[in-house]
């Protein structure tokens, strides 16, 4: 079993979760609605004018965002695998995480 450590954003939405805040998980989970492409560009480039202009509930710390901002995969690039972290088109989803056809591949020659 290959174990992966859980980045910020990630572990934020598990604790959400596990303390039953549902309304902000479901925030987290939309905040890509709510965030234009050139603010999110700004929000990778470390730009914290950004939060001035996003209309964001005060819990939604500017570290949060950052996390967020990285776990979200580039346009036109595939996802991001989780093993890996590379972007890739092709692979598989398993337990809402995507496994890149590389590391899939990788993984069933080791069984």
């Amino acid at each position: 079993m290959i174990f992966m450590p859980n980045d910020f954003f990630e572990e934020k939405l598990l604790d959400l979760a596990r303390k039953g805040a549902e309304d902000k998980v479901r925030i987290l989970k939309g905040l890509h609605k709510k965030v234009m492409p050139s603010q999110f560009e700004r929000i990778r480039q470390n730009d914290k004018s950004v939060m001035q202009e996003l209309f964001l509930p005060k819990w939604i710390s500017w570290e949060l965002l950052r996390a967020w901002s990285d776990n979200i995969r580039p346009a036109g690039r595939g996802r991001t695998c989780v093993l890996c972290n590379e972007p890739n088109e092709m692979g598989i989803t398993f337990n809402e995480k995507f496994i890149c056809e590389n590391c899939f591949v990788r993984i069933k020659q080791l069984e």
